[in-house]
């Protein structure tokens, strides 16, 4: 008996439509209570504040909101709201590109003993390493999402992304295999959509389940599945074997928003339609034969409104009372016809109200007080016209006109799309999207700007004014940096007298900056710096042990830092450069021991992995000519990065390392040991391609025959391509001779 089934797979689709159907977090609603109230008191407290601290990031104000999740683990060191905090905030630096900082938050947030906030944490994580570029150790994080927690809703969003790392590296049947979990995590009462939601000018995969199929493949034989869209565009793509052979097969098709014509391989579609998926069964477990089956996708574009500046080419924080205010919309479900289409933006102005002023006063208003709640001034509704056919951007213009509402003053007629408005009045534009990827119904999208007057960039409100010490920090620390400059170009050129005169200068600067930051509250990032600056300008002199010590002091000021780790790196790299010189590679191993003793540091991972090296180079030193040395101590270094730090991207180094060292002593079993251990632990790894290269060659060397070609051919066909799969071609072909 066969089970066939049609699946539509669509990318940057099927993740959120699960994740809108997540519940929110449960809310205790008990009151205030004193310090050291009840525990239920306490962490309902801690679970506001958090509250609070994610709507002020929404409301843009980052320095609160960051000071309050920061100050949550230490105002409820016991409550398990304290995770959820170091979840916020590494989710903010995230989006914030702050990498270090982030993964440190998150894994402090992992350390829950909630599962969902594991997940989450780990999901974030995984997504952190993505976006800083190491998508070898994003995809090891995230799959421990979905083994960790494959109940967990996360752990589709998991699969979703180790699908597209593999997709983005050309891995198409482990994209597939990945792709093709999204959705398994969906829990019992779960309801799903009758269709598919589908991101105009993404790619939809589709997923058919046919052990016929395999047989024709067997044969040489292929079948298509043919996407028609109400535009009338039509495409096939062909469907190719993959997983495990058991019957799963895909294609995919790439959905584009301009015209194009049928079957050139990219599919035409539009904003609020349907595409059907034909395929033609051709035996079925009935009995019947070229059956027709079907499956739809419906495309729907998720809308992004912004206030933009004239040239519509970046977004604005403010506009100015009496010029032209510009909005800008993308959303193609709005575009319905051949010619530019229109729609329709809701703009309101609003205030904070101001203390009174007693008539006939000459004294100023007072500001609004900051938490004084915002009140609705007036509202037009703005037309946007699309900038043409099928771009499903619209833009256009309104006109925040000051006008005095002063008692006397005489009444000005508005014309049309002007706003009366006065200054530090907030402008807020609100469209309601109709079709998006939550599926969750409409939701509002809204862009915010603040009223300026007088010719002023920014409003008054959200200046910050700097105090003396602070400016003269800024000074000392300018400085500092500069004559650190100098020292370097002097010990350039051979000039180390000048060198050391002029770091021994920066030095007093930054004891003068440290001075003030005992007397005065200075900004964290700034006493950071100068740090920074302090062990580089001594590392100018020459002192090294200065430099580690300045490292260290930073640490114990501020645990969480992530710049001590990385001068140490600096340092340790740097006396690794002298690879002629023993002594310097001791020093190095020093270095790369002390990040290793830091308590949260992101670099742990390449410092064991540098030990290695330096431990490598060490023996090679001791080496005399034509001599092989034991380089057993180096493949212990190795080998504890692989075990200590599974997820990092020197895992993979390490391994590679480890098992050529097998290779050239030819202890193939402890090599055919670690290369099972490898695609056990690792099956997202990206260089898996080489650790099968590498156990097709260690099976050949010992003889397997039959062995070394299953793993070849297996190169071959997973990894095509590829340099390894072009020598695993050329073994192939030697063993078939």
């Amino acid at each position: 008996m066969k089970k066939l089934g049609i699946a539509i797979l669509v990318l940057g689709a099927g993740l959120l439509a699960l994740r809108a159907q997540e519940p929110a977090p449960d809310m205790e609603t008990n009151g205030e209570g004193a310090v050291g109230g009840t525990p239920v008191q306490i962490e309902a407290r801690a679970k506001r504040m958090i509250d609070n601290a994610v709507e002020l990031l929404a409301n843009n104000e980052e320095s609160r909101a960051i000071g309050m999740l920061e100050a949550v683990p230490r105002m409820f060191a016991d409550t398990p709201s304290r995770f959820r905090a170091h979840l916020e905030l590494g989710r903010h630096l995230t989006e914030k590109r702050q990498f270090d900082r982030a993964a440190a938050e998150l894994r402090r947030a992992h350390a829950s003993e909630d599962s969902e906030v594991q997940a989450e944490a780990l999901l974030l994580l995984g997504r952190c390493q993505l976006a800083r570029g190491d998508a070898g150790d994003a995809a090891m994080i995230l799959r421990r999402v979905t083994q960790d927690f494959p109940t967990s809703l996360f752990a589709n969003d998991a699969f979703y992304t180790i699908g597209q790392i593999h997709f983005e590296a050309g891995r198409w049947a482990r994209a597939a295999e990945a792709f093709g979990m999204v959705g398994t995590a969906v829990p019992a009462d779960d309801t799903t959509n009758a269709f598919v939601l589908a991101e105009a000018g993404q790619r939809i995969f589709m997923h058919v389940i046919d052990k016929d199929l395999a047989v024709l493949a067997a044969l040489g034989e292929s079948q298509d599945v043919e996407l028609v869209s109400r535009s009338g565009d039509r495409e096939k793509s062909t469907l190719v074997p993959f997983g495990r052979g058991d019957g799963d097969f895909l294609a995919s098709v790439l959905t584009v928003t301009e015209p194009s014509q049928p079957f050139d391989g990219k599919l035409t579609v539009q904003g609020a339609e349907e595409v059907t998926v034909n395929y033609v069964d051709q035996n079925t477990e009935s009995g019947a034969v070229k059956q027709a089956k079907s499956a739809q996708a419906r495309i729907v574009s998720t809308a992004a409104l912004a206030f933009m500046d004239g040239a519509q080419r970046q977004r604005v924080r403010g506009v100015f009372a009496d010029q032209p205010a510009f909005l800008r919309l993308r959303d193609l479900d709005l575009d319905t016809t051949a010619q530019p289409d229109t729609a329709t933006v809701a703009v309101k102005a609003l205030y904070r109200e101001r203390p009174e002023v007693p008539e006939g006063s000459d004294v100023a208003p007072a500001a609004p007080a900051p938490d004084a709640p915002w009140l609705e001034r007036g509202q037009i509704n703005v037309s946007l016209l699309e900038t043409g056919p099928r771009s499903g951007i619209f833009v256009g213009r309104l006109v925040p006109r000051l006008v005095n509402l002063s008692s006397n003053a005489p009444i000005v007629e508005l014309a049309a799309g002007d706003l009366a408005v006065q200054p530090d009045d907030k402008l807020v534009a609100s469209f309601t999207d109709a079709a998006h990827l939550r599926a969750a119904g409409t939701e509002t999208r809204e862009a915010e700007v603040v009223v300026l007057v007088g010719g002023s960039t920014e409003p008054q409100s959200i200046i910050a004014h700097a105090s003396d010490a602070a400016v003269q920090a800024r000074k000392l620390l300018l400085e500092a940096q500069l004559l650190h400059k100098w020292g370097n170009i002097f010990k350039e050129v051979g000039l180390d007298k000048h060198a050391a005169d002029k770091a021994e200068e920066g030095l007093q600067r930054v004891d003068d900056l440290m001075a003030l930051a005992t007397r005065f509250s200075l900004e964290r990032k700034l006493v950071e710096e100068a740090f920074a600056v302090k062990w580089d300008l001594q590392l100018v002199q020459g002192n090294l042990s200065d430099a580690i010590a300045t490292c260290r002091a930073l640490v114990r000021l501020y645990p969480d830092t992530t710049l001590a780790d990385r001068a140490f790196m600096q340092i340790g790299n740097a006396r690794m450069q002298d690879k002629k010189d023993g002594r310097s590679l001791t020093s190095a191993i020093q270095v790369y021991n002390a990040i290793l003793a830091l308590p949260a540091s992101p670099l742990k991972a390449e410092a064991q992995y540098r030990i290695g090296e330096a431990i490598e180079q060490q023996i090679k030193l001791r080496l005399r000519p034509g001599e092989r040395g034991d380089f057993s101590a180096a493949m212990v270094a190795f080998k504890r990065c692989a075990e200590a730090y599974p997820e990092s991207a020197y895992a993979g180094d390490s391994f590679k390392r480890v098992i050529d060292y097998y290779i050239e002593t030819r202890d193939y079993a402890r090599c055919v040991e670690t290369l099972e251990r490898v695609f056990q632990d690792y099956p997202d790894a990206p260089w898996l391609d080489e650790m099968l290269l590498k156990w097709g060659v260690v099976h050949y060397r010992m003889g397997h025959r039959d062995l070394a070609l299953q793993k070849f051919q297996r190169l071959v066909e997973e990894y095509p391509g590829g340099r390894a799969a072009q020598q695993a071609t050329a073994f192939l072909q030697r063993l078939n001779n």
